[in-house]
């Protein structure tokens, strides 16, 4: 599958880019996952938001997405979170993809290499893969495992 990455800022996205992005978030973190909990979290605004279309993004779906948040927002490096691929989007390297979009923004963008993060449990091997080491945890989030990892710069 070729991804057509794009970055956008808040008051960049259109309405329908905002509805891709919540139904994929709720579909695979609510739904999937089984796991209620507060999507609409008031910190979409601060980020950056990488989408990854499965062709040009006016005629694509949205398969893999992710939030970046700029050093300092949150930690003093910048960091990633509501990373995911759509059902139909996995399977494909996707996880990958879309990790390695997100470390090539922040390298551009803030000048650094290193990134953090908090995923879950299962998929602490995946980051470790990537680099990322464990600096805090296991500690519950919404009922789930989670690992603070840190990607050095």
């Amino acid at each position: 599958m070729t991804v057509v990455w794009r970055w956008h800022r808040w008051d960049q996205l259109d309405r329908d880019q905002v509805h891709a992005m919540l139904k994929a978030r709720v579909d695979v973190f609510v739904v999937e996952q089984t796991c209620p909990y507060p999507e609409i979290d008031g910190k979409d605004p601060l980020a950056w938001h990488l989408f990854g279309y499965d062709g040009h993004p006016s005629e694509g779906r949205l398969v893999a997405y992710a939030r970046l948040f700029g050093p300092g927002d949150y930690y003093p490096e910048p960091s990633a979170g509501r990373i995911l691929t759509t059902a139909e989007g996995r399977g494909q390297g996707l996880g990958r993809a879309v990790m390695a979009e997100c470390h090539r923004f922040a390298e551009a963008t803030f000048g650094t290499r290193a990134v953090r993060l908090n995923g879950q449990g299962y998929l602490k091997p995946f980051y470790e893969s990537l680099g990322y080491s464990a600096v805090r945890g296991p500690y519950d989030e919404d009922g789930i495992e989670h690992w603070e990892m840190l990607r050095e710069g």
